[in-house]
C-alpha cells in the first residue's frame, strides 16, 4: 500500500539522509561510488515523495548484502552489443547498478541510431523506475522502462485465481517537455493492492482489472523474460536474491521531427491541463510526474517529512551495523 507521509512530519535534510545511506552501504561492503550512487537515487526517490521506494528500502539492502544475498562488489558485463541494442549481466549485485549502466549504454545508442533497448539480468531491485528515465530525458529521450523476476512458478495456495499468478512489477514512461515538470509516469503495474476487494472490483470496475493483470503480465514478459533470464541456470542464481530482470527502449525524439516545437506542445498540454478544476476530492489538477516534481523543488530546500516509523527502522539500521545518525548529532 502507499505510504501517507504528513507534510508536518519531522524533516530530514536530503544531505544529511545521503549521507547515513552512503554511510550504510559502505558498511556492508558496497565500494564507494556505488554506494554514494545509491544512496543518492534512494534520496532523490524520498524527495519526490515515493516514500516506499526510498530510503525505507535500505532495511531491505542491507540485509540482502550482510546476508550474503547480494553481491557486494559486482563486476558488471556486457554479454550483447549491437549498434541499436544490448544485455548487460549484473553480477549478482544491486540493480541499480546495472541498470545506470544499461541506460547510459542506450542513451548514447538512441542519439546515435534513433532508437534503442537495452536488457539487464542477474541482479538485485533496480528501485525506481523513474530513475532511469529520468536520466534519459536530460537528453531529450522518450523512454519505456519495465523491471520483472525470473524463474515464474504456478501459485500452489488453494485460494489462488488468475489474479495472482503475477505479482508487481513496475513500468516508467518519461517523455521531454520545453518546462518543467517534465513528464514522468512511474507506475506499479498492479492497480489494485488490496486483494481482498477483488471480487468488488470486478463487478465496479471490471476493465480496472482486466487492463492491470494485462500490464503486470507485459512488464514481466518484457524484463524478466526478455532479458534472457529463462534459461536453466537463472533459476538457481549464485546470490539468492539476484533474480531480477530490467529493460529500457529509448527514442531520440530529435530524429522523428522538430524537437523543441515537440517539446513546447507538450508543456502547452500539460499546463492547460493542470489549470482545469481538480477531480473530486483533490485540491490540485496534476498530470503524472508534477506533484513528485514539486515536492522535490521544496523539500531540496526545506527536508523530507519522514514518519516516526521511517526514522525507527534508519535508527534500527544504525545501531545494528554501528554508523551514526547525522541528523542526531
Amino acid at each position: 500500500m502507499p505510504v501517507y507521509v504528513p507534510e508536518d512530519a519531522r524533516r530530514i535534510m536530503p544531505n544529511l539522509l545521503r549521507d547515513f545511506s552512503t554511510a550504510a552501504l559502505l558498511k556492508v561492503g558496497l565500494p564507494d561510488t556505488n554506494a554514494a550512487l545509491i544512496a543518492r537515487y534512494l534520496v532523490e526517490v524520498d524527495l519526490r515523495g515515493v516514500a516506499t521506494h526510498g530510503t525505507r528500502q535500505l532495511r531491505r539492502y542491507v540485509a540482502e548484502f550482510r546476508e550474503g544475498r547480494i553481491n557486494p562488489q559486482p563486476q558488471i558485463t556486457q554479454i550483447m552489443d549491437a549498434p541499436s541494442m544490448a544485455i548487460f549481466d549484473g553480477d549478482g549485485g544491486a540493480g541499480y547498478l546495472v541498470a545506470t549502466r544499461a541506460t547510459e549504454a542506450i542513451i548514447e545508442k538512441a542519439k546515435t541510431n534513433g532508437i534503442a533497448v537495452a536488457s539487464t539480468r542477474n541482479h538485485g531491485h533496480v528501485g525506481s523506475a523513474g530513475i532511469y528515465t529520468r536520466l534519459a530525458l536530460t537528453r531529450d529521450l522518450a523512454t519505456f522502462c519495465v523491471a520483472g523476476g525470473i524463474a515464474w512458478t504456478k501459485p500452489t495456495r488453494p485460494d489462488t485465481t488468475v489474479w495472482d499468478a503475477m505479482s508487481a512489477p513496475p513500468m516508467c514512461f518519461g517523455i521531454p517537455t520545453a518546462e518543467d515538470p517534465p513528464f514522468v509516469l512511474d507506475m506499479n503495474a498492479n492497480m489494485l493492492k488490496d486483494r481482498s476487494k477483488l471480487a468488488e472490483a470486478l463487478q465496479t470496475f471490471p476493465d480496472f482489472i482486466f487492463k492491470s493483470l494485462g500490464m503486470r503480465f507485459t512488464s514481466w514478459f518484457l524484463a524478466g523474460i526478455l532479458a534472457g533470464t529463462a534459461t536453466p541456470e537463472s533459476s538457481k542464481p549464485k546470490f539468492s536474491s539476484a533474480t531480477r530482470g530490467f529493460m529500457i527502449v529509448a527514442i531520440d525524439v530529435a530524429q522523428l521531427g522538430d524537437l523543441e516545437a515537440y517539446k513546447k506542445e507538450l508543456s502547452r498540454i500539460l499546463r492547460e491541463s493542470r489549470s482545469l478544476n481538480p477531480m473530486p476530492g483533490l485540491t490540485s489538477a496534476e498530470v503524472p510526474g508534477s506533484l513528485e516534481w514539486e515536492r522535490e523543488q521544496t523539500r531540496t530546500q526545506s527536508g523530507i517529512p519522514m514518519t516516526e516509523e521511517h526514522l525507527d527502522m534508519l535508527q534500527h539500521i544504525a545501531t545494528e551495523i554501528d554508523v551514526p545518525i547525522p541528523w542526531e548529532s
